[in-house]
């Protein structure tokens, strides 16, 4: 673009120098413009200006989230310890047959009491408490996919913004320059008042799309700092996405990339997660028809007859009582339509993210086949077409306002493929996050 604005020049230097040198001004402030936006970004880089792997290493590493789901993985580690040790003993000191009047003293009896479960109970609910304590590196994990797609999807609106931002500026400059070119001449009783009304409308709309893009440049600059835990200055920028860019496309194979879904996709795991639990709890359910036992034993002392007796008893559950049994066979009943609703739901799951997945592809492939058709096609087209409108102003069949569209065409065509090529990555993000695995990368 630096280049045409060159061109300009070339072409108004043999008809008149007011132009030319109005040209060369406009030229060497944006090249002033882009040497300074260089600068910024090499100071940025040497002091220190984090890149995007580092906002996402830091990101899954001090995310405010992060810390309520050690909590939980804490917490039901602990409860392993509870659930795998037999109830607990009672001991049980009674005075009986002791009379109203106090004629007597009565009897008087000490118990120790143990209730036991067996037939690899505790093992059960020990090995349920084990899968349910694995449930918070699920979410950990959940946590960490959406945590890498949020930090690139805000890095590259940022860049973005940059970008945008960087034409915003160049523009501004040109068409300040137009309007106080327009002016002079008009007062010199050459100029058109429409063209000066026209051009002072473009810079006030250039001035408008200025404040829109600072501000919203704050709002990415907060995201990328909450979400990695580092406080990022004002003056943050990014670095190396044209890199990404200039990665060759990976070879999106629908098949693979299932795949690597249904293993790494932490709906799937979820799934799994609420299977395995099913089990256990199943066969927790069955276990229930096997008894349990409580062993007791104690001593007595009958005060009548001065004598001291030791007390031994068993006491075995009855679970094989109807009523039991219809409970039992219910719980039963449950886990086992609990079985098929999962099985049915990873089913559906699998169908509609294969389905997501296959349209995410669909649309990285056409971001990269508009991306080639605006570089290829349109923005040579549109060159054209604002060289032919400088001819045309040198031959004064055209105004300073025609040749001021065709440049704008010129930048918004420009707008677009960055536009795109932002859209390109996010995509990739995206399916990234689908499938749990990365697939763009720089450092």
């Amino acid at each position: 673009m630096y280049g045409i604005v060159t061109h300009i020049a070339d072409y108004l230097f043999y008809n008149n120098i007011f132009k030319m040198k109005l040209i060369l001004f406009i030229s060497l402030k944006i090249i002033l413009y882009a040497v300074n936006i260089s600068a910024q970004q090499d100071s940025a880089v040497n002091y220190n200006n984090p890149g995007l792997n580092d906002l996402i290493s830091s990101a899954l590493n001090s995310n405010a989230k992060l810390e309520p789901i050690e909590y939980e993985k804490k917490i039901l580690s602990a409860n392993i310890s509870s659930v795998n040790k037999q109830p607990s003993p009672m001991l049980q000191l009674m005075v009986d047959f002791l009379p109203v009047d106090f004629s007597s003293a009565g009897e008087y009896s000490v118990t120790y009491s143990q209730p036991l479960k067996l037939f690899g109970k505790l093992d059960e609910q020990e090995r349920l408490a084990r899968i349910r304590s694995g449930k918070p590196l699920i979410e950990k994990r959940e946590l960490e996919i959406e945590l890498i797609r949020a930090v690139k999807e805000n890095y590259f609106m940022l860049s973005l913004n940059e970008k945008l931002y960087e034409f915003n500026n160049e523009f501004q400059k040109i068409v300040k320059s137009i309007s106080r070119s327009i002016e002079i001449q008009y007062s010199a009783g050459k100029g058109n008042q429409y063209e000066i009304l026209k051009s002072n409308n473009e810079f006030q709309k250039l001035l408008l799309e200025e404040i829109d893009l600072r501000n919203i440049r704050k709002i990415f600059i907060n995201n990328l700092s909450t979400l990695s835990g580092i406080q990022l200055p004002d003056n943050f920028m990014t670095q190396n996405i044209d890199i990404l860019l200039k990665i060759n496309p990976p070879v999106l194979d629908s098949a693979v990339l299932i795949k690597d879904m249904v293993i790494n996709n932490t709906e799937f795991q979820y799934l799994d997660q609420l299977n395995k639990e099913n089990i256990s709890e199943k066969n927790i359910a069955r276990l229930e028809r096997k008894p349990d036992l409580e062993l007791m034993t104690g001593y007595k002392y009958m005060s009548d007859s001065k004598d001291n007796f030791l007390v031994f008893s068993v006491l075995v559950d009855l679970p094989f009582m109807p009523w039991n049994t219809k409970r039992i066979d219910a719980m039963l009943n449950e886990k086992l339509l609990m079985e098929k609703k999962i099985s049915s739901e990873y089913k559906s799951l699998e169908t509609n993210l294969g389905n997501e997945l296959k349209n995410n592809i669909v649309k990285i492939n056409s971001s990269l086949e508009k991306i080639d058709y605006i570089r290829s096609i349109l923005i040579p087209q549109t060159e054209q077409a604002f060289k032919s409108s400088l001819i045309s102003y040198e031959t004064f069949s055209a105004g300073f306002t025609d040749l001021l569209d065709t440049y704008r065409e010129l930048r918004e065509n420009n707008q677009m493929l960055l536009k795109e090529e932002i859209e390109y990555l996010i995509s990739v993000s995206e399916l990234e996050k689908l499938t749990g695995k990365q697939i763009l990368t720089i450092n």
